[in-house]
């Protein structure tokens, strides 16, 4: 006869609720933008679901920029390269922890303490995924940056993959090959007055548009979009400039009612530009630099993200997210453990 522990089956279907409450609440898979074609933002890559290994390497071709042969021009010998890129992706782990303080303590609660540690933890696993793709996508690597409160938020900025930085050299000129600042005299010289406007949005997709290779936008119901994350602070200074454009833009755009998820969670459109804001959007306080060799900025500095198809890739293995119970104590005390087996690029 066949048996099996009840409390493995108990742990197998935590760590599979586990893995719904991060995953689906997770808020790039919320909103559309995570999955596991090229046309999303983060791309998911499960190879690792299969087969053991340590890291994932997967393509990134461009679209083809020849004029093709007209009438009955020879094409054989004139076939168009397709140019291709790769990226690896190195995966870690990163555990964390909760021990409750006895059955006694747990009898004289008003709520369910085990219930609540296990909630408390899948919230730290989506957060920590959370908080390691926009520092990716952003070039972070300075582990002491601190956000407007002015906690460390960085400390593991490096966690699986150090992700490409933005050139020192290109943040002092105030603009680059996939750069741009709002003080065109360098991150180094940004003052309080220099504030994120639909004008500088513009001037982010004309260059994404004309980079090389070209950003590809994600397709959305027949049409080209970027998505750009902002700090709130920039939503802000957005929606209260004195000009107004960006106000009346939105009031004429009538977005609102789109069912596609993509629209339903953004700030609004500009110029084929959808906004978002998020409070993980990078941030520098001054004398600080994002990157450990960067150049550090005058005043506190927020990085808004101009993504397009495929800017981050998430790698999945077959044991991305686990739950482990453990009692202590004569079996008085009860823990919680999780952990994140996977990476972020």
């Amino acid at each position: 006869m066949n048996t099996v522990s009840i409390a493995a089956l108990r742990t197998e279907l935590w760590q599979k609720e586990l893995y719904q409450d991060v995953m689906d609440e997770l808020y790039f898979m919320r909103n559309g933008m995570m999955g596991k074609d090229a046309n999303n933002i983060i791309q998911i890559k499960d190879d690792l679901k299969k087969s053991n290994g340590d890291t994932v390497t997967f393509g990134l071709t461009t679209k083809l920029g020849g004029s093709g042969v007209s009438g009955d021009g020879e094409l054989e010998g004139n076939e168009e390269q397709i140019s291709s890129y790769s990226q690896s992706v190195v995966i870690d782990q990163i555990r964390n922890s909760v021990r409750l303080t006895g059955k006694l303590d747990e009898q004289m609660a008003a709520y369910d303490m085990r219930m609540d540690a296990k909630s408390k933890l899948a919230t730290w696993a989506r957060e920590m995924l959370e908080r390691q793709i926009f520092m990716k996508l952003g070039g972070v690597t300075t582990t002491t940056l601190t956000d407007y409160a002015g906690s460390v938020y960085s400390g593991l900025a490096t966690w699986s993959n150090k992700p490409n930085v933005v050139p020192a050299a290109e943040e002092a000129a105030g603009t680059g090959a996939r750069y741009v600042c709002a003080d065109a005299s360098g991150i180094d010289s940004l003052q309080t007055t220099d504030i994120l406007t639909p004008a500088l949005i513009s001037r982010a997709r004309h260059k994404a548009v004309l980079a090389s290779p070209r950003m590809r936008p994600l397709r959305v119901e027949g049409k080209d979009y970027f998505i750009c994350f902002i700090h709130p602070s920039q939503a802000y200074d957005l929606k209260n400039a004195a000009s107004g454009v960006w106000a009346q833009a939105q009031r004429e755009a009538q977005i609102r009612g789109d069912k596609n998820p993509l629209f339903t969670g953004a700030l609004g459109v500009w110029d084929g530009v959808i906004i978002y804001e998020h409070e993980y959007v990078p941030t520098a306080q001054a004398t600080a630099a994002f990157s450990v060799d960067g150049t550090a900025t005058a005043v506190r500095c927020y990085r808004a993200l101009l993504c397009g198809q495929q800017a981050g890739v998430y790698a999945q293995t077959a044991d991305s997210f686990n739950m482990v119970e453990k009692l202590f104590d004569y079996d008085n005390k009860v823990g919680y453990a999780t952990g994140i087996i996977g990476g972020v690029q």
